[in-house]
């Protein structure tokens, strides 16, 4: 699956910590307001697509809704 992660060095808990600081600044830019942040990361992403250096992947479209059938024990007996 992958490297696995050690939460508990030092070193990994810097990276957490200055990320969750980026991520913050980067809220109080858009005091805080969630959707003036997800705007901003909807372009953000919109960019980096762009650059054709990153890979994607699009959320499957939503699987139609069947309309419900009658079942033999729906039916009433005659």
């Amino acid at each position: 699956m992958g490297k696995k992660i050690d939460l508990l060095n030092p070193e990994t808990n810097e990276v957490v910590k200055e990320v969750r600081e980026i991520r913050m600044k980067i809220s109080e830019k858009y005091d805080h307001d969630l959707y003036k942040l997800l705007a901003h990361y909807q372009e953000v992403g919109e960019r980096l697509r762009k650059t054709g250096r990153y890979k994607f992947v699009d959320p499957e479209p939503p699987a139609e809704k069947s309309t419900p059938t009658e079942s033999s024990e729906d039916k009433a007996a005659d």
